[in-house]
């Protein structure tokens, strides 16, 4: 019966058209356009209430670094960050940072070994704290004693340079000079003071830029050797000082071995084929 039933033919239904005074519509919206329209609908109006929400909630201090490099404009989001520098362009731009931070070190260091030469490595700070002390110690076998200590005679030099810490000529120097330098007076004294103190101010500060300097240069060239080949691992942490970096190993590649030379491989061929001759000769 399915057979012949399948068979007899059927009334063709027909979907219903578009009205003729509805026809600028367009087609007339069957239920399953409908279905799909109000799917649609749903899923746009929950995502809407899912932003709403995540927008009352949202913490106003929250803060991810992908935030300096994206951004939205006019309403879309894009990526506002600049392309970035390939591998060797980084490294070529640290190994210069590394050499105008060695060449400034190198300066700093010559300047400082001129201040301490002109200074004569004197502390600044025990200067100004105390006067500068000079013991001297006597056998009681020697003929001059504390009663009878002269100290022009035993530093060799004029009694009015006998206060002075550094240039102190002695006597042989003096006799060719007609008279003595008369001593400076307490102005200029006190200029010279404030000057010496202004180069042992100096002194300390390039001391300190050429520690920063050390430890700025050290950071780059770890940096260049985190950048390069082979397998590393940190070796210790960093204790929480401002100036210390952590500390890395690299772990040791075998290599090929390079293979031994022939031992007739330094002589032409020429004289390898007459040692043979001579040899089958003998």
């Amino acid at each position: 019966m399915s057979s012949v039933r399948n068979a007899v033919k059927r009334k063709t239904h027909k979907e219903r058209a578009q009205p003729s005074n509805r026809q600028r519509f367009g087609l007339l919206e069957k239920h399953k356009d409908y279905v799909l329209r109000a799917r649609d609908f749903s899923a746009k109006k929950k995502r809407l209430q899912a932003l709403q929400e995540k927008a009352a909630f949202r913490n106003p201090d929250e803060f991810y670094f992908k935030m300096q490099s994206t951004g939205t404009k006019d309403g879309i989001h894009k990526n506002m960050g600049g392309n970035g520098l390939d591998i060797e362009t980084a490294m070529l731009l640290k190994s210069q940072d590394l050499n105008y931070i060695t060449m400034k070190k190198r300066v700093d260091e010559k300047k400082i070994e001129r201040l301490e030469g002109s200074l004569h490595c004197l502390s600044a700070a025990e200067s100004g704290k105390r006067p500068n002390k000079h013991t001297i110690f006597f056998d009681s076998d020697d003929e001059e004693g504390p009663e009878t200590f002269d100290a022009s005679t035993h530093f060799d030099t004029h009694p009015d340079l006998v206060q002075r810490a550094v240039n102190r000529p002695r006597r042989e120097q003096l006799e060719g000079e007609d008279e003595l330098m008369p001593t400076p007076n307490r102005k200029i004294r006190k200029k010279l003071d404030k000057m010496r103190e202004g180069q042992y101010a100096e002194l300390l500060q390039r001391k300190e830029r050429v520690a920063k300097l050390d430890t700025a240069g050290q950071g780059l060239q770890l940096q260049r050797d985190m950048a390069g080949k082979g397998k590393k691992y940190k070796v210790k942490e960093q204790d929480g000082e401002p100036g210390k970096l952590p500390k890395f190993v690299w772990r040791a590649e075998r290599k090929a071995e390079a293979r031994a030379p022939h031992r007739h491989a330094q002589y032409p061929r020429e004289l390898c084929a007459s040692q043979l001759v001579l040899r089958f000769e003998s």
